[in-house]
């Protein structure tokens, strides 16, 4: 478990026992030049403080208005700079994910990172310069923000920095000798850098001119003897909750094999043979692979038996179904755009009232911007899987959608510790080994009853028969090759498969699937239109979330467990930075 390694690692390192150092930028520094052409080249150095986080390192994402980003390269002095671009789909005019870091490793504290890369299209054969340095997506603070602007002849340079929609101004760009300067001493959290001006000249810039990175400035820290103290009791907290979560959380199986389990309580009551308790891993290992989905069972309460609970995936691939029944019909168009379906006067008469509702009479929905009645409908259909799931008999203890009450000792020992940790913390004895010892326990038992409680719901024996047919057809979709596909297109169950796809997770394996195989693009189009939510889900997610800054890429696996005006934000590049 995560939290038992972390936990004495801050004790050995002198984290814990000093104050947890929250996540930030100490400084950034970014040199902007022209780069022949249209582009500007950029080099940033990142000054990033981890604090007490685990993090791989450095991430950047970039937009690509001004071309995807060509050229990248990165080192670091003290970390890993092992490089990953990705530009993302449906569409490569979206954005570029740079990320610095090795994924099979974690690190903390306060590290450097240099990163370079040339946007191509930089729009400077216009005479001017517009480039957003930075967008309002940030959640960490900076210290100290550099931008050096090197080979331009500006007038007018201008600096603009605030929250999202703030107006002209906030820092200045001036210059100085050969370049021009802008400092932000701090920038704040979802603050933004854009800056600007009249090109005159552009020249190639002298090397010596170029300012050298600041000097990182790093802290200080000392072990502690505590580390095998707290190890010994992160690791009884953490396998104590475990064993205990798995042990209480085992699901009842009917018969004495797989094919017992899977078929004798498939029906919502209980059977007459003898029913045992097995743990999730146990169920998992009685999982074939089957050919076609569960009888009886629509996409979304596949996705319910799969992840016990009831999230943006169940409501995702009801829609998902309904595309694949007619109901509704979703095309390829940027944006998006939903549209009533041929089927929709020959649906059950709960969902033909609750699609007339969604188009009230317009006749078409365009996504990719928040919709009210879609998230109406939305609040709608979550509330009424959770009651499906809890009437569903497929669970016998903490159903998806039951709230799960805490009983009173876990509250007063909740409420205890955060009692103790704030008073420890404003008196001064967080560094000493008692409340170090208590942290080491506590914060590793709370972690793992959160991290845990996925374990806890018990299905009965119907509600374990379905979850393996299930996991069977996943794996299935999960395997599926050219002839899968094609054999579903001859019988009329593209559509359907494309659905339940991507309710379990599958959508990449099974479009993969559907490239390769021989049947005709425009029918593969027209019958693969329920992954159209997969393929756009940053449309379909801002549709009916509230206009809130948010994240999110579609879906995850499957199985059991803008021009020179002035202002911010008035060019293109920008874009956010973080850690991963």
């Amino acid at each position: 478990m995560l939290a038992a390694v972390v936990v004495p690692a801050l004790i050995f390192v002198g984290v814990l026992g000093k104050g947890v150092y929250p996540e930030r930028f100490d400084a950034k520094q970014v040199l902007v030049m022209p780069a022949g052409g249209d582009g500007v080249r950029i080099r940033e150095v990142v000054d990033e403080d981890f604090g007490s986080k685990q993090r791989h390192g450095y991430e950047r994402i970039i937009p690509n208005d001004f071309g995807v980003p060509v050229n990248v390269d990165a080192s670091s002095p003290d970390a890993s700079a092992q490089l990953d671009v990705n530009t993302y789909d449906p569409s490569p005019e979206y954005w570029t994910t740079v990320r610095l870091g090795d994924p099979s490793t974690t690190i903390t504290g306060q590290h450097r990172y240099v990163l370079s890369y040339t946007l191509p299209t930089a729009r400077l054969s216009t005479g001017t310069l517009a480039l957003d340095i930075l967008a309002t997506d940030d959640e960490l603070e900076t210290g100290r923000f550099e931008v050096v602007v090197a080979g331009f002849q500006l007038t007018d340079p201008t600096c603009d920095t605030g929250a999202y929609a703030a107006v002209k101004g906030g820092c200045t760009l001036v210059k100085d000798g050969d370049v021009y300067r802008a400092v932000i001493e701090p920038l704040p959290p979802h603050h933004g850098i854009t800056i600007g001006g009249t090109i005159v000249g552009l020249t190639v810039p002298d090397a010596s001119s170029l300012p050298e990175p600041p000097i990182a400035q790093r802290r200080r820290s000392h072990p502690v003897p505590l580390g095998l103290e707290a190890t010994a009791l992160a690791a009884l907290a953490g396998i104590g909750t475990f064993l205990l979560a798995r042990r209480l959380g085992r699901d009842e199986v009917s018969g004495m094999g797989a094919a017992d389990a899977a078929f004798t309580g498939s029906s919502n009551v209980l059977p007459d043979g003898p029913v045992r308790k097995v743990t999730d891993q146990q169920l998992e290992a009685m999982a074939t692979i089957e050919f076609e989905p569960p009888r009886d069972i629509r996409p979304w309460q596949g996705a319910l038996l799969l992840a016990e609970k009831v999230d943006s995936r169940t409501v995702s691939a009801w829609f998902s179904d309904q595309i694949a029944q007619g109901v509704i019909e979703l095309n390829g168009a940027k944006p998006p755009v939903l549209t009533p379906g041929p089927q929709l006067d020959t649906s059950p008469p709960v969902t033909r009232e609750r699609i007339t509702a969604l188009f009230d009479g317009q006749g078409e929905l365009e996504l990719g911007k928040y919709q009210s009645r879609l998230a109406t409908l939305w609040s709608s259909l979550e509330a009424e899987q959770r009651q499906v799931a809890v009437d569903s008999g497929w669970w016998t203890k903490h159903a998806p959608g039951k709230p799960r009450l805490m009983t009173a000792g876990a509250v007063a020992v909740l409420v205890g510790f955060v009692a103790v940790f704030l008073f420890a913390a404003i008196i001064g004895l967080g560094q000493r080994w008692p409340f170090a010892l208590a942290f080491a326990f506590l914060l590793p038992a709370l972690v793992a009853y959160l991290a845990y409680r996925p374990l806890l719901p018990v299905r009965s024996a119907a509600g374990s028969a379905a979850a393996l047919r299930t996991e069977s057809f996943r794996r299935f979709l999960h395997a599926s090759e050219a002839q899968h596909v094609e054999w579903a297109w001859k019988h009329g169950l593209l559509r359907e498969y494309s659905a339940w796809a991507v309710a379990l997770g599958e959508a990449a394996a099974w479009r993969k699937a559907v490239d390769v195989s021989a049947v005709p693009p425009a029918e593969a189009q027209l019958h693969t239109t329920p992954m159209l939510l997969y393929l756009n889900s940053t449309a379909w997610n801002s549709s009916h979330v509230a206009p809130v800054s948010s994240s999110g890429h579609g879906f995850s696996g499957g199985g059991f467990s803008g021009g020179f005006g002035g202002g911010l934000g008035g060019g293109g590049g920008g874009g956010s930075s973080g850690s991963w």
